[in-house]
């Protein structure tokens, strides 16, 4: 049993071949050299396939070991090559140990380094002192460096730049396919061109298809623009860039912000479409515009000025005023923005409601609003009367603001008013009046003062004989709970602003 055992492990000891020398213009045996075969002019030598070629050598056949120098050039098969100026090579684990002008070279690609070990038997080159990879039109250099000739892939550590004609890679820790030119990224990488660039921490580069995908605080930076997300995906050649969970597109020159889980951006024309809870907000003056729908499309006219679209189940809230209606459209050149399909506005006790809206913007702060079409404008007359409506109903009625307070509203076409008048703090009656036009100023919200041109009708009703709940104009729906009260109820469950109509 015990010879047994003693020819199994025998078996399975792998044999090391010798280093056979195939050609030298001389030979000779140095003793003093620890039995060292010394060879020089036009070596050759073989080790298991894998030629070896220097000027001078020493082979140490009990080591199954090479030293040479001189015009080195290792090949293994038809297809890589490496040479450099001395070489130390160990037969028994198939490690070469190259220096100066050191040269890796497999079909397009070529490493270079001053120090590289070779794992013959692999064929594994490493570096670790600085080296640099070119593959066709993509340059790679690093501090730490790694090529596996079997898969035609190469890893990169410390200080790692790719380089192309268009771009340039910085990171941290990359890996790059030959096959499909891929740059994968496994730390925080940087991608810079002259339009803009992209941050991540993790994703992968298609160098020749110029397509993209990044994960991990991926972020892409243009000249007017911000798009982050949770994954990126980027084509550069079409300049398309889709963004999923997370997302926040920025735009420096309109100090505007647009939040959702999924955005397709359209960089040429920094066109975005936002879906999925998505938010668009605006700093005006101290306060923020916030408005949310189902969908956004944003686009920029100019460098200066941008256009925005909302789509179904529109919410809108600014400390001073809400809104909500099926779609609106906003064009910061002309600076209105417009509400359309059942629009509402709240401001402090005031509800309008018409066909289609326009509100007034500037820069810094809001300049009024249109209703156009059965336009109806509703004031509590205070918290304390729940019951008391002051209420304007025309064709169309347009509202003065200043510093977000509403100053003064003229309506026109058809007008009718329904208006308590109060005699120092009581309120004296009800004053049912219709005409052409009708003009009512506002004091710390509330009603102060009315002006009617072209009066048809007119009466006052003593307030003791006014039915206060039948006291209201034609399409009076008072939906004033039904508000947003602040940006974190923008998105409603679906068919709340069915609740509202």
């Amino acid at each position: 049993m015990f010879c047994l055992l003693v020819v199994q492990l025998h078996a399975q000891k792998k044999t090391v071949r010798s280093i056979q020398i195939k050609h030298a213009d001389s030979w000779s045996f140095d003793s003093d050299k620890n039995n060292a075969q010394v060879l020089k002019g036009n070596v050759v030598c073989e080790h298991d396939g894998t030629f070896l070629y220097c000027d001078t050598a020493l082979v140490y056949d009990k080591e199954t070991r090479m030293v040479a120098s001189g015009h080195i050039l290792i090949t293994k098969g038809d297809s890589i090559r490496v040479t450099g100026q001395t070489l130390v090579y160990d037969g028994k684990t198939k490690m070469a140990v190259l220096q100066n002008n050191v040269k890796c070279v497999e079909k397009d690609m070529t490493l270079t380094t001053d120090y590289l070990t070779f794992d013959v038997g692999r064929s594994v080159a490493n570096y670790y002192n600085g080296g640099k990879i070119v593959n066709k039109e993509n340059t790679l250099v690093s501090k730490n460096g790694h090529y596996y000739s079997a898969g035609k892939e190469a890893a990169f550590h410390y200080d790692v730049e790719l380089t192309n004609p268009d771009y340039k890679m910085t990171s941290d820790t990359l890996r790059y396919k030959m096959t499909n030119k891929t740059a994968y990224f496994l730390g925080p990488s940087l991608i810079t061109s002259k339009t803009d660039y992209i941050y991540c921490e993790n994703g992968w580069y298609d160098t020749e298809k110029e397509i993209s995908q990044f994960s991990k605080n991926a972020l892409l930076v243009t000249e007017q623009q911000k798009l982050r997300g949770d994954s990126l995906v980027y084509d550069r050649v079409s300049k398309t860039g889709i963004a999923y969970g997370n997302v926040t597109l920025v735009d420096t020159s309109q100090k505007s912000l647009i939040f959702g889980d999924f955005i397709r951006y359209k960089q040429d024309k920094s066109e975005a479409l936002i879906t999925k809870k998505a938010l668009y907000a605006r700093i005006i003056e101290a306060d923020t515009l916030f408005i949310a729908a189902d969908t956004l499309y944003h686009t920029d006219i100019d460098s200066v000025d941008n256009f925005l679209n909302a789509y179904h189940h529109v919410r809108i809230f600014k400390k001073d005023l809400q809104a909500a209606c099926d779609s609106s459209s906003m064009n910061t050149r002309d600076s209105i923005l417009e509400l359309f399909g059942s629009p509402f506005i709240w401001g402090k006790l005031m509800q309008a409601t018409s066909r289609i809206m326009k509100i007034h913007l500037n820069k810094k702060e809001l300049k009024g609003f249109t209703l156009d079409g059965k336009a109806l404008l509703i004031n509590q007359v205070d918290s304390l009367h729940p019951n008391m409506f002051n209420q304007l109903l025309g064709r169309t009625i347009t509202g003065t603001i200043t510093q977000d307070t509403i100053r003064k509203v003229v309506v026109s076409g058809n007008a009718e008013m329904l208006y308590f008048p109060k005699n120092n703090k009581s309120f004296v009656g009800l004053n049912r009046t219709t005409g052409t036009e009708i003009h009512m100023w506002f004091k710390q919200g509330e009603a102060s003062r009315v002006t009617i041109r072209s009066k048809t009708e007119g009466t006052v009703d003593p307030i003791k004989d006014v039915d206060l709940t039948n006291a209201r104009l034609k399409g009076f729906n008072w939906q004033y709970e039904k508000r947003p009260k602040s940006r974190f109820e923008l998105h409603e469950p679906a068919g709340n602003e069915k609740k509202i109509r």
